[in-house]
């Protein structure tokens, strides 16, 4: 019997993103009562009552339409999402920014719109409303400021116009009751630094996009939030393409790292992890690690975020967080080749 690591339910949250980008099972867009309500159905036989999106998740809907389809009161369950960026005419110019791997399955009411920014007081009230309009509730559980390093690389970050206004305008809506935690949703944990520094004492929950081959910087970042007294969340395990490859991501075909099209440089990276692991899983390594940090951190590591088109993934993926194995050999040579940190504890 494998040994049972106690990750409480209560620290898994469904991550709503593949509802709006797919690929359901077997291609074509996504279908609310063929694809959307089962998992939901399953997420909630599991326990999970904690529910992530984002405005341009363009997922949020299907959501709502499930709990209703469902006959679920939205307001029993927790439903947080991240703002700043929004849905946009590809007009002037813009082009659509997300993967054309992140689109094969998006609803047709959402085909023709590219990821824009609006940071304005004004703005992020609207993408808010509208998503608590689309899931049903009352009122949000948390509210993640959405990648201001891609907002920095695609048009540029001013910060006095486009985070402080948006800051104050979370803690006025926390304030009223209206938000219960301000945080992040990033994919570069530097940020995460940069933001308790320029907004000290704001900060709720930092949510980073996961794989092992950031622990480096995560570690850094629960130190900082035992500091600074926020929580942590790990983004978006399912384990990413990058982490259920079977074969040398070196030659493998093109697959998503980090949500971008993986370079030469992250392909060398993961084929370094994918010949250490040898007959372990890259899968496994990912769930263990993360079911390792929920263990060794309580209090601190308070969430992992899995999104999957299957349920049974789900249902895999709890299993494996809890309980995926690694020999202590791959362990050992993990670290010695410095891909983890000497430090982190694999028991």
């Amino acid at each position: 019997m494998p040994e049972f690591r106690p990750v409480p339910i209560e620290t898994f949250v469904f991550g709503c993103h593949r509802f709006g980008f797919g690929p359901p099972p077997g291609g074509g867009p996504v279908d609310v009562a063929k694809h959307v309500v089962p998992l939901v159905q399953t997420a909630l036989d599991l326990g999970i009552r904690s529910f992530d999106s984002a405005v341009l998740y363009r997922a949020t809907l299907q959501l709502g339409q499930a709990l209703e389809a469902l006959n679920v009161d939205p307001n029993t369950i927790q439903f947080q999402t991240k703002c700043l960026r929004y849905l946009g005419l590809q007009v002037d110019g813009a082009v659509e920014h997300q993967p054309e791997a992140n689109l094969r399955g998006i609803p047709a009411r959402y085909q023709g719109l590219t990821d824009k920014w609006d940071c304005t007081p004004a703005g992020i009230e609207q993408q808010l409303c509208r998503e608590r309009i689309e899931y049903g509730g009352k009122s949000l559980s948390g509210v993640a400021l959405h990648d201001p390093p891609d907002k920095e690389k695609q048009v540029g970050l001013d910060w006095a116009t486009d985070i402080t206004p948006a800051v104050a305008f979370l803690k006025t809506a926390r304030n009223a009751g209206a938000v219960d935690r301000i945080g992040l949703g990033i994919k570069e944990p530097a940020f995460v630094h940069r933001f308790i520094a320029q907004e000290p004492g704001v900060l709720d929950y930092a949510g980073v996009t996961f794989c092992p081959s950031i622990l480096g910087p995560l570690m850094g970042i629960l130190d900082a939030a035992g500091k600074h007294k926020f929580q942590v969340t790990l983004m978006g395990i399912n384990y990413g393409q990058a982490f259920t490859l079977t074969q040398d991501p070196a030659t493998a075909p093109d697959f998503l790292y980090n949500y971008e099209v993986a370079n030469a440089e992250e392909r060398a990276l993961m084929s370094r992890f994918f010949y250490i692991c040898g007959s372990t899983p890259l899968l496994h390594l990912a769930a263990a690690v993360a079911g390792l940090l929920a263990v060794n951190f309580p209090g601190l590591m308070t969430q992992i975020v899995t999104s999957t088109m299957t349920p049974s993934r789900l249902v895999e993926t709890v299993k494996l967080v809890r309980e995926a194995q690694v020999p202590a050999p791959v362990w050992a040579e993990l670290k010695a080749a410095e891909l983890i940190p000497k430090d982190f504890p694999t028991t």
